[in-house]
């Protein structure tokens, strides 16, 4: 087993996923994937995805920003990730500019669901953030609860008050910065609405 520590150590190099082109770079062919999905040591998560099968688990996150590293950490799953919401979401919400290919979405895990925005909104509080050791793209807590109200009528209304609540009570919160963002994205009236009854 020894023989296969050197292609253990190329995936310890990139948090355990790897692609076709990262490891024929590392100068190895690519028929050695085949053997160690063959010997169980790798499983393909999608084609030209590869991710090594260690004892310990491998987080989602670290999966999500390897295969999609364009895309936001989007509503349900930013309100998770800020404790704004105490139901975990049973897929991963994910903003990617409008025009991205769908088909790359569609693995088997982890579950994602892709929501395709305005290229001119994607940029709008985004931020990076460390979470489960893994630093990833999100909106800032800002701009996720000036989305959540955005799509108020789309979501269940408990959740979006106790998203609502949490942010008041949140020290970090910034309103100012939120009334901007809602006018960036036309939902000033809106925002101002709905946070103005909990303030």
């Amino acid at each position: 087993m020894d023989e296969y520590k050197k292609f253990k150590y190329l995936f310890n190099k990139y948090n355990g996923v790897i692609t076709t082109a990262e490891f024929q770079k590392a100068g190895y062919h690519h028929k050695y994937l085949k053997e160690l999905m063959d010997k169980g040591m790798i499983r393909k998560i999608k084609r030209g995805y590869y991710e090594w099968q260690y004892e310990e688990f491998i987080s989602d996150t670290t999966i999500i920003t390897r295969l999609f590293p364009d895309a936001v950490i989007y509503l349900l799953s930013a309100l998770y990730i800020y404790g704004f919401t105490d139901r975990t979401p049973n897929e991963w919400h994910l903003a990617v500019a409008r025009g991205s290919s769908r088909p790359r979405f569609e693995i088997e895990y982890p579950k994602v669901k892709p929501y395709y925005i305005l290229e001119k909104y994607m940029n709008i509080g985004k931020t990076k953030y460390t979470y489960e050791g893994q630093e990833i793209n999100i909106f800032d807590k800002n701009r996720t609860i000036c989305d959540v109200v955005r799509n108020s009528n789309k979501m269940d209304k408990e959740i979006v008050n106790q998203a609502i609540k949490g942010y008041i009570n949140d020290p970090q919160k910034d309103i100012s910065k939120l009334l901007e963002y809602a006018k960036k994205m036309r939902a000033e009236n809106k925002v101002r609405t709905m946070i103005g009854m909990w303030l």
